[in-house]
C-alpha cells in the first residue's frame, strides 16, 4: 500500500468530512491532469484511486518525499514506523509531527477510509498526540505527534539531568590561568573557557554565533585541561570533523563512527567536543548521551541555532538547551572583516531579511533558475584564477550544484582551462535516504548501488563491495526484502532491517565527465585513501582511469582509480548543508525563490561563510524576504508542540525525581567500576579470537601429553582424582 503525503498548508479548512479540504490546487507543479475541482466531486477523484491526481498534488517542500517526473509512475510516501503497523502515513523520519491533515491521503477510497479511521483509532488510544502550542515555522492547526517521538525527547531531558554534577574540573586553577595568560582570547572566550574548565557537569554546550571562534576555544582548552585528559573532535561530517581536529591540534573522527563502536576505547579521562551540534538528529543525541552514561566520557556541544539543522528527525542542540543545558555563549562574530558583511549577518540573525539583503555587496535579478544560473556562471568565470580559488559558490540542492558545474566545466574548456577530451566515468552519488528509510524495503529502487561498511554472513554480503538493486520481494512470511545483485551475478535476498543503518550507505548510478585541469568533490569519507566528505582537490595528470589529484586540504598529490573509488562528482560549487564549518574570502549564492529549501536557516547560513562580501543571484530580493520571514527552517518539537517544555526542563525532573536519579546515578557509578577493574582481572573475557587460541593451546597440550604416555608404554586406565597437595599446579576440575 502506497501513500501520498500532502501538506495542509495549501487547503482551506472545511467540513468535507471533517479532513480539512476545500478543493484548492497546490501551490507547486502541475500537470495536464491538474483540472480545479471542489466539494464532493473533488473528494471523490481523489478517493476513487486517480494515480495522477497524486501525481499532481505533491508536497514538493518535503525533503523525504520524491515525486516521479513520469506522471504515469509517481513516487510516493510511504508509511512510517512510527505508528503501530505503518497503517498512518506520517513522514516522520524527518519531523517531530506532523498536522492530522497530513496523514490521510492514500491511493485509494478503501485504504483511505482505513487510514483515517486508523488515525483516530490511535488518537483514541493516545498512540497520536494532540499538539497545542506552537513549533517550528509551521501551521499549528491539528497538530500531531506520536507518543514514540515524544518518548524520545523526554529521554533527552532525562539523560540531561542525570549528567549534572557527574564530573569532576576539567582543569587546575594554575594550568587555567597559565593557559587564559598566552592564549590571545577575547574577553567572551576567556570567560567561556573558564566556564567550561571549571564546570562539574558531564554535558556542557557553547552556543556560538557563525565564526565565534568556537574552534579557537577549543584550541585554547586543549592546553588547560589537566595532562591526563585526552581530547576528540566529532562532528556529524568528516569534513567538519577533520576542520575541527586541525584547528584545535586534536584527533578527530565522525559522530557516526563512534556510535557505531559504540564508544569502544573512551573512558571517564575523555573530553567529545562535538562540532555542529545543531546538525544532530534525536536518535543521535540519545545514543550519544548514552554512552557518556556508560563510560562517563564528558560531552561539549558546539553550535549556532540559526544554521542548518539536521537532517534527520528532531532539533536536539536546541532543545536540550530549552531543557537546562549548561552552556557559554559567544555573541560576536570574528570572521567577518568588513563593517558591511558584519551588518548584513547581525540582521539575518534578527529576522530582518530585507536589510541584509539590502547590505550585501550585490543582488542580481533574473528570470528562472537556469537563467540566474548562467549569469552567476558568467561573473564568477570573468574572475581572476587567484580570485577563484577564493571565491565559493552555494546553492541549495543537488539539482543546481550539478547545472552550475556543468555550466563553469563548458566555460573553462572554451578557456583551455581544463583539457578539451573528456573521459566519461560513473560515479557514485549520494541518495537522500534517511537513517529510518534505509532500513525499509520499500524505499530502495531499482538501479540504486547498495555498500555496506562491515560483513553481513549471515545474509551473505561482503564490506566494501558494490551490490546493485535488483528489485523488491517478498519472504513466505510476507516480510519485504530487497533483491541485490553482487558484481559475479549473484542475487541475495537482503533484508534491511537486520542490518544498523550506519552500516548502509546507498547510492544512485550516474556518469560524469573528467579531464585534466577538473576540480572535483569527494562525496564520501574513504578510510583506504585517507580522503573526507566533501574534501575538493584538482585534477593534474590523468592516465586512462587513473586520476593524480592535488588536495586542497593537505596539498598533498595522490594517484586515485576512479573505476574502484566512485564517490566523486565535480568540485566547482558546494551545498549550503556541506559547507558548514567552512570559511572563504567571498561567497556567489544562488536562491531561487521557488526552491523548496530557501529558508531562513539556509540563508544564514550561506552568508555567514565569507569574510569579505557576498553576492546573491535571487529572482526577485523582495519574494525572497519575504519568503525567508515565512519559512525560517526551524524544525518542529514534540515537547514544544505539547507544551511540556517547562515540565521536562532538567531541574524539574530534578526536583520531582531526586531519589530516582539518585539510585541511577549510583547504579551507573558502580558499572563504571566494574568496566575499570575488568581489565586488571586475572580472567577476561577476550575476543572470539582468544577464545580460539586458547582452546587450541589446551588441545596441544593434552595431545602432547597422550603422545608421551604411549611412548613411556603406560597403558590407558581411568584417570583418579589427583591428590591436590603433592599436585605442583591448582587444580581445575575432573582430568579426561
Amino acid at each position: 500500500m502506497g501513500f501520498r503525503l500532502v501538506d495542509a498548508n495549501v487547503f482551506q479548512t472545511s467540513s468535507y468530512g471533517g479532513l480539512g479540504l476545500s478543493g484548492q490546487p497546490l501551490d507547486g507543479p502541475h500537470h495536464a491532469c491538474s483540472t480545479r475541482l471542489e466539494g464532493y466531486p473533488y473528494l471523490r477523484r481523489i478517493w476513487t484511486g486517480c494515480r495522477r491526481v497524486h501525481a499532481c498534488y505533491s508536497r514538493p517542500s518535503c525533503a523525504g518525499c520524491q515525486v516521479g517526473r513520469d506522471r504515469h509512475k509517481p513516487r510516493l510516501c510511504r508509511p512510517s514506523q512510527g505508528l503501530d503497523h505503518g497503517s498512518a502515513p506520517i513522514c516522520s523520519h524527518r519531523f517531530g509531527f506532523q498536522r492530522r491533515g497530513d496523514l490521510i491521503e492514500t491511493r485509494t477510497a478503501a485504504s483511505r477510509l482505513h487510514s483515517f479511521r486508523v488515525i483516530v483509532e490511535h488518537e483514541a488510544r493516545s498512540k497520536l498526540l494532540v499538539t497545542r502550542e506552537q513549533t517550528g515555522d509551521g501551521l499549528l492547526a491539528r497538530g500531531r505527534t506520536s507518543r514514540k517521538t515524544a518518548r524520545l525527547e523526554l529521554a533527552l531531558a532525562r539523560h540531561l539531568a542525570l549528567a549534572m554534577d557527574d564530573a569532576p574540573r576539567l582543569a587546575s586553577s594554575d594550568r587555567l590561568l597559565a593557559a587564559l595568560e598566552t592564549s590571545g582570547l577575547t574577553p567572551a572566550q576567556e570567560q567561556a573557557l573558564a566556564q567550561l574548565a571549571g564546570s562539574r557537569d558531564r554535558l556542557i554546550g557553547v552556543h556560538g554565533v557563525a565564526g565565534a571562534g568556537k574552534s579557537t576555544l577549543v584550541r585554547a582548552m586543549a592546553e588547560a585541561v589537566d595532562p591526563d585528559i585526552r581530547m576528540l573532535a566529532l562532528a556529524p561530517t568528516s569534513s567538519a570533523a577533520a576542520n575541527l581536529g586541525d584547528m584545535a591540534g586534536i584527533e578527530s573522527r565522525t559522530v557516526a563512527s563512534l556510535i557505531a563502536g559504540g564508544g569502544h576505547g573512551i573512558d571517564s579521562r575523555d573530553v567529545l567536543v562535538i562540532d555542529e551540534a545543531g546538525q544532530l538528529g534525536n536518535r543521535q543525541a540519545l545514543r550519544l548521551l548514552e554512552i557518556s552514561r556508560d563510560t562517563g566520557v564528558r560531552l561539549l556541544l558546539l553550535g549556532d541555532n540559526r544554521q542548518t539543522g539536521a537532517i534527520e528527525q528532531g532539533k536536539a542542540f536546541w532543545l536540550l538547551q530549552r531543557l537546562g543545558l549548561p552552556k557559554a555563549e559567544l555573541t560576536e562574530s570574528m570572521r567577518q572583516q568588513t563593517r558591511l558583511m558584519r551588518h548584513a549577518v547581525a540582521l539575518a540573525r534578527e529576522g530582518d531579511y530585507a536589510g541584509s539583503i539590502d547590505s550585501l555587496d550585490k543582488v542580481v535579478s533574473g528570470s528562472g533558475p537556469d537563467g540566474l544560473a548562467r549569469d552567476l556562471v558568467s561573473e564568477w568565470t570573468r574572475l581572476k584564477r587567484e580570485n577563484r580559488d577564493n571565491t565559493n559558490i552555494l546553492v541549495l540542492d543537488n539539482a543546481s550544484r550539478i547545472i552550475v558545474n556543468d555550466q563553469i566545466r563548458s566555460t573553462l574548456r572554451r578557456e583551455g582551462v581544463i583539457a578539451a577530451q573528456d573521459m566519461t566515468l560513473q560515479v557514485l552519488t549520494p541518495s537522500p535516504l534517511s537513517s529510518e528509510e534505509r532500513r525499509m524495503a520499500r524505499f530502495y529502487s531499482r538501479g540504486q548501488v547498495v555498500m555496506f561498511s562491515r560483513d553481513e554472513a549471515r545474509q551473505g554480503i561482503a564490506r566494501k563491495a558494490e551490490y546493485r538493486v535488483a528489485g523488491l520481494g517478498r519472504e513466505e512470511n510476507g516480510r519485504q526484502v530487497v533483491r541485490l545483485v553482487d558484481e559475479l551475478g549473484h542475487t541475495i535476498r537482503w533484508d534491511p532491517r537486520l542490518t544498523r543503518a550506519a552500516q548502509i550507505n546507498v547510492f544512485n548510478a550516474e556518469e560524469r565527465g573528467v579531464a585534466v585541469g577538473d576540480r572535483i568533490q569527494w562525496r564520501l569519507a574513504t578510510k583506504d585513501l585517507g580522503r573526507k566528505n566533501a574534501e575538493r582537490g584538482t585534477v593534474i595528470q590523468l592516465d586512462g582511469p587513473i586520476a593524480s589529484i592535488r588536495w586542497d586540504r593537505a596539498k598533498d598529490v595522490q594517484s586515485v582509480d576512479l573505476t574502484r573509488f566512485k564517490t566523486w562528482d565535480h568540485g566547482y560549487a558546494e551545498t549550503v548543508y556541506s559547507s558548514q564549518s567552512k570559511t572563504y574570502a567571498r561567497a556567489y549564492i544562488l536562491a531561487p525563490v521557488n526552491s523548496p529549501l530557501v529558508n531562513g536557516q539556509n540563508y544564514y547560513t550561506a552568508i555567514t561563510r565569507a569574510r569579505f562580501g557576498v553576492k546573491l543571484w535571487t529572482e526577485d530580493p523582495e519574494r525572497l524576504a519575504d519568503r525567508l520571514v515565512r519559512r525560517t527552517g526551524e524544525k518542529r518539537s514534540a515537547l514544544e508542540g505539547l507544551g511540556r517544555l517547562d515540565l521536562s526542563h532538567a531541574e524539574a525532573i530534578r526536583t520531582r525525581h531526586g531519589d530516582r536519579l539518585r539510585v541511577a546515578r549510583a547504579k551507573t557509578d558502580a558499572e563504571r567500576r566494574d568496566a575499570t577493574l575488568e581489565p586488571q582481572m586475572p580472567i577476561r573475557r577476550g575476543s572470539i579470537a582468544d577464545v580460539a587460541r586458547s582452546a587450541t593451546d589446551a588441545l596441544t597440550a593434552l595431545v602432547q601429553r597422550v603422545l608421551a604416555k604411549e611412548r613411556s608404554g603406560e597403558k590407558d586406565q581411568p584417570t583418579q582424582q589427583p591428590d591436590r597437595a603433592r599436585d605442583d599446579k591448582p587444580y581445575r576440575g575432573h582430568s579426561r
